[in-house]
């Protein structure tokens, strides 16, 4: 297997070849695999230079994702698990009563799943399947009235709003004007929800990353640096829990 150094942390990597690929892509599977995808018959030695040249970014992701596996928050699924909602840490309970159909809801800092008798592997898949479908349903609700909220404080008009699951992206905004969010966010701090609503919706006005841009997003949102770096730190945890569901 291939092996490198970056600093003081040891990666294997993988090599991925791609024949109509023109540049490299670097992608940590954890923090000490390193998947890269390049061009097909591309050296291997200007591979691991270009990793090299990389190395800043790469110990900083390490560094996240070894903090992640240290986080006992949205490790699991099962009862008295600690999961994010709306940025704070809840306590999944398990509840067996005989209704007809699983249930779910919120009780102060607990999550409460009634998932009715059954055998520990499919207790955990239900409660994987009802607990994500409660946070899109949560998601929906609270990013529709926000999005309607800030729509009319920035006088802007989104076209449509769409709940998505995506890997890595929170939200995005078409030429078209349709916004997409994703569910997840539902698990960061109001502030930051509605920080990355009003940088959607800021992209109605201003359909690029530019300095008037941001400018035009602190007007609505002043912590919105402090926002961008909570999603940057707890990214890893947000997006690692249900993403095989």
């Amino acid at each position: 297997m291939n092996t490198l150094k970056i600093d003081n942390h040891q990666l294997t990597y993988t090599i991925v070849s791609q024949k109509n690929r023109k540049s490299i892509q670097l992608k940590l599977t954890s923090s000490s695999h390193l998947t890269i995808t390049a061009p097909t018959r591309f050296p291997k030695e200007d591979i691991e230079k270009i990793v090299f040249e990389k190395r800043k970014w790469l110990v900083k992701q390490i560094t996240k994702l070894k903090a992640a596996a240290n986080n006992p928050i949205n490790k699991s699924v099962c009862d008295n698990a600690a999961i994010l909602f709306l940025g704070q840490p809840h306590i999944l309970k398990f509840m067996s009563k005989d209704t007809h159909k699983p249930t779910v809801h919120l009780e102060e800092n607990q999550i409460m799943l009634n998932i009715l008798p059954l055998t520990e592997k499919d207790a955990k898949a239900i409660a994987e399947k009802l607990l994500k479908q409660w946070y899109i349903h949560y998601a929906t609700d609270t990013l529709a009235a926000r999005t309607a909220f800030w729509a009319s404080v920035i006088k802007v008009n989104p076209k449509r709003i769409t709940i998505k699951e995506q890997k890595t992206r929170w939200g995005s905004c078409s030429s078209k004007g349709n916004i997409n969010y994703n569910w997840r966010i539902i698990m960061a701090p109001m502030e930051v929800i509605d920080y990355l609503v009003i940088h959607e919706l800021c992209h109605l006005r201003i359909p690029n990353h530019s300095q008037a841009f941001w400018q035009e997003v602190g007007k609505y949102s002043p912590h919105f640096k402090q926002c961008r770096e909570w999603l940057r730190t707890n990214g890893t945890l947000i997006m690692t829990l249900l993403s095989c569901t």
